[in-house]
């Protein structure tokens, strides 16, 4: 590819991309106050930027403050994010899903001064707030009218428009230090507590510069947007990236709507976790099998393969319905947050999808690693993007013999450091390398492969290193299982011998339509599951195999890109 226009900050949409695509529409929204789906343009996302960085300014003296932002997926709250970034303050992204009492920490943690809420946000935002200080400033997403409790966020919008129109540019005038800290992210905690990350434009520009070199360029397509968007996955790589390219993302109403917006949004790209994608998948499976010509299709999936590899590709041709059910128009699927099932890609490629990978971490804003239209191959995240280097440090692997190590980065995408915490933030970038905490290693070709988080390493007495993740991926796939989490405890015999545990809860689905009203008692399935996780054992070496295996009656404690919380889920067993 050849060379591209990279952007130097976050302003660079709003005084550069804006005006370029002025005409074009930006967002795709139904907010509360419409039942029909309204369209934005990159004009008004220019207009409304200016005005509310404007007003919270001369208005609201939060130059130079941390400004938390918190709801679900909205136009408001990119609004809100670029308004701040772009020339006020320090912007505080957090995820909608906490409960009161962790919102109110991470605000006093972060020490903000204002917090923009959505009105689904109010009922725990007003019950925090006596806890909050005096001077607190709120903001309310869908709010008509400002009161004494909080302000209208359309009606600063309007103030702060006005003030432009009087021909006021001292928001717009101000330069960016792409160097300075200007965005606060609390990590999900799978592992512990949350920290807090630093980040700041030169980082998040790093990593959409990086994405015009290893994706084609999609300033045409339209995007859907599900992930949680105080998230740097869906943050960075859909609403920041998507607007740098003149793209325009449409916003899900909710995971419950997914099949019902793609209809009627007609993506392009989808932004996706692996527990997603498989639930897709699932849903095409159970209606092919439902035609009663499973084999029928499989055959002719199979030869339109091959015949997309020399160049004559008629599998949307022959999925058309598949595609009708996606919206007709869903071409590409992006996947990160975990590995995702090779055969799961390759299924859902021989219907005509295409798939890429990638491989982040928050600390990276978040993108480290991703495979390329031209470089694909399933079960690996491709190679390290543009201005990142990647090696293995193999020092963290007590079995010599291996060559798996801790993933190591480097690049103008890794965090300035963790808030108020030198001592983290020295152990994790050392001479510039950033040590990611996640273990891989590199194929033949060069392309990462990641088998999990060194945290989560069950380490034998004898040094023998078990990576978690690699036998959930196996038990996931017992039909009765709907997931898994494999962990280490103590043998009650031998205090330094760790037994390998797994924890799963069950497929219910399955097992009603496979027992229905003769569903097998609790013990009965348990020793079904047992009889699966004994085969899995046959195919391990010794060290490796499952000993113990309990089923949970209710769900995994999970971040909001559906993770297992495992450091939460240990705690329970100790």
């Amino acid at each position: 590819m050849g060379k591209v226009e990279v952007m130097d900050s976050l302003k660079d949409i709003i005084n550069i991309r804006c005006d370029r695509f002025s005409d074009k529409v930006a967002f795709i929204e139904k907010d509360v106050a419409h039942t029909e789906f309204q369209k934005i343009k990159y004009s008004k996302v220019k207009d409304d930027v200016n005005s509310l960085g404007t007003i919270m300014i001369k208005k609201l003296g939060l130059e130079g403050k941390k400004i938390a932002v918190i709801g679900e997926n909205s136009y408001r709250w990119y609004v809100t994010y670029m308004a701040v970034v772009c020339g006020v303050g320090i912007i505080v992204p957090l995820d909608k899903e906490l409960p009161a009492n962790e919102i109110l920490n991470l605000l006093k943690r972060a020490g903000t001064s204002a917090i923009c809420y959505s009105t689904r946000k109010k009922d725990i935002v007003e019950s925090i707030k006596d806890k909050l200080p005096e001077d607190m400033v709120y903001i309310e997403m869908n709010k008509e009218n400002s009161d004494d409790i909080s302000y209208s966020f359309d009606e600063l919008i309007a103030e702060g428009k006005e003030i432009i129109d009087t021909g006021d540019t001292f928001y717009q005038d101000i330069k960016i230090d792409r160097e300075e800290f200007k965005i606060l992210l609390f990590t999900s905690g799978t592992t512990g507590n949350p920290k807090g990350v630093m980040l700041s434009h030169k980082n998040i520009c790093a990593n959409t510069n990086a994405c015009y070199y290893l994706v084609p360029k999609m300033g045409e397509y339209t995007y859907l947007s599900v992930l949680p968007i105080h998230h740097t996955y869906e943050f960075s790589l859909v609403y920041i990236y998507g607007t740098s390219m003149g793209s325009t993302i449409g916003i899900c109403q909710g995971l419950k709507y997914i099949m019902k917006d793609l209809k009627e949004i007609k993506p392009d790209v989808l932004f996706a976790v692996p527990a997603l994608i498989e639930k897709i998948n699932a849903k095409i499976e159970k209606a092919i099998k439902e035609t009663g010509k499973e084999k029928t299709i499989s055959t002719i999936g199979g030869i339109a393969n091959g015949l997309s590899k020399i160049g004559l590709d008629f599998r949307r041709k022959i999925f058309k319905k598949i595609h009708e059910s996606f919206g007709g128009k869903l071409k590409y699927v992006f996947c990160g947050a975990a590995p995702l099932d090779k055969d799961v890609i390759q299924k859902m490629e021989g219907y005509g999808f295409i798939f890429y990978q990638g491989y982040g971490i928050t600390e990276a804003s978040p993108l480290i690693a991703g495979t390329s239209y031209d470089n694909r191959i399933a079960g690996t995240v491709g190679k390290a993007v543009e201005g990142v280097e990647v090696r293995i440090d193999l020092s963290a692997n007590e079995d010599e013999n291996s060559n798996i190590g801790e993933i190591i980065a480097k690049g103008d995408n890794i965090m300035i450091g963790y808030y108020e915490n030198e001592e983290e933030t020295n152990k994790a970038i050392r001479k510039g390398w950033f040590y990611t905490g996640d273990m891989g290693y590199f194929d033949l070709h060069g392309n990462l492969i990641v088998t999990g988080r060194s945290k989560n390493v069950i380490v034998t007495s004898n040094g023998k290193n078990i990576y978690p993740e690699e036998l959930e991926f196996l038990v996931n796939k017992i039909p009765l299982v709907n997931e898994s989490m494999v962990y280490g405890k103590s043998s009650n015999d031998n205090k330094n011998e760790l037994l390998v545990c797994c924890k799963v809860t069950l497929d219910n689905e399955y097992i009603d339509e496979k027992y229905g009203a003769n569903r097998p008692s609790d013990e009965k399935l348990h020793e079904l599951v047992w009889e699966e996780v004994k085969k899995i054992n046959r195919t391990l070496v010794s060290y490796k195999a499952i000993k113990k295996v309990e089923i949970k009656k209710d769900e995994f404690i999970k971040t909001t890109t559906m993770k297992i919380k495992r450091f939460e889920e240990i705690k329970k067993n100790s």
